[in-house]
């Protein structure tokens, strides 16, 4: 007689596939790590560039513990704990980076701007003249050490690497406006200014230096001056997202001012206007039904 035997596959399926998900990293490692970091990075530079900060900072922290020279997660890092003030934590960040790779000029840079912004102006003018070492045609090197020269009081010296900077990338609206979100980042707001005005002589429809003018005025609680700037901004792209952003913001908080002050019916107006130029905003949707019918 004839005995017929049955492999039992039932509830098998997952234990197989993480079988040979391991055989696949034991094989090839580094191609699974790489896979994950690139995700990881790639999610954190989306949360950076729509503004969630505290989300992009914890999907870069979570990269460069799978990979810990990841140049560019560490500087991203870096440059995010500088937004937050964090700047002991975003130092360490671009100090490790350039233990990695000596020639990051990105990381140099930062390195002199965090201690340039600490008043260690000898520091700074030390990290700063090895990028010229590196990229004798680095514009911002040239401009950032102009500048310690002006804080030691000698116009002569910062005149002559001011003109360096000029004619290293003189017709790049983006070097000013680099240059513009350094300082602004760090709360310097009238070198921000003077630069982000800069590209814009170069190229009055460089849109990204009208928005950080913008913000420049909303952190000083000029909200209509800094709303007259995003809006001038989606005349020149009526699609621009860090425009539409901000004023979907500005428009929010004023709302939410109205509604502190007892004055319902401007707040609907307001989260009207943002839904007029951001038709998916969530909040808006939701607190213009709930009083509306107030």
């Amino acid at each position: 007689m004839k005995r017929s035997y049955r492999i039992k596959t039932k509830g098998m399926l997952p234990a197989v596939l993480l079988i040979i998900a391991g055989l696949v990293y034991l094989v090839f490692p580094n191609t699974v790590l790489s896979a994950d970091v690139d995700a990881l990075v790639f999610e954190a530079a989306d949360l950076h560039y729509r503004g969630y900060i505290d989300e992009a900072i914890k999907k870069f922290e979570a990269a460069v513990q799978v990979d810990q020279r990841n140049e560019y997660a560490r500087n991203q890092l870096g440059l995010l704990y500088a937004k937050k003030g964090w700047f002991d934590r975003a130092y360490q960040e671009f100090g490790a980076v350039v233990n990695i790779d000596g020639n990051n000029t990105f990381a140099l840079k930062w390195l002199g701007i965090l201690e340039l912004y600490a008043g260690r102006t000898d520091r700074a003018y030390s990290w700063l003249s090895r990028i010229i070492q590196i990229d004798p045609d680095n514009s911002d090197a040239y401009y950032l050490i102009g500048t310690i020269y002006n804080f030691r009081h000698n116009p002569a010296m910062a005149v002559e690497y001011l003109k360096k900077a000029r004619d290293a990338d003189s017709e790049e609206p983006a070097t000013h406006y680099r240059l513009g979100q350094a300082f602004h980042n760090l709360g310097m707001v009238q070198n921000a200014m003077f630069e982000y005005k800069k590209a814009l002589e170069i190229k009055p429809s460089y849109t990204k230096a009208i928005n950080g003018i913008g913000w420049i005025y909303y952190s000083q609680g000029k909200a209509g001056e800094a709303i007259a700037q995003w809006k001038k901004t989606l005349k020149i792209n009526s699609k621009d997202r860090d425009a539409i952003f901000n004023l979907a913001k500005a428009y929010n908080d004023m709302a939410w001012h109205s509604v502190r002050q007892g004055r319902n019916q401007d707040a609907v107006n307001y989260w009207k206007m943002t839904l007029s130029i951001n038709p998916g905003n969530k909040a808006a949707k939701y607190y213009l039904t709930q009083y509306a019918k107030r």
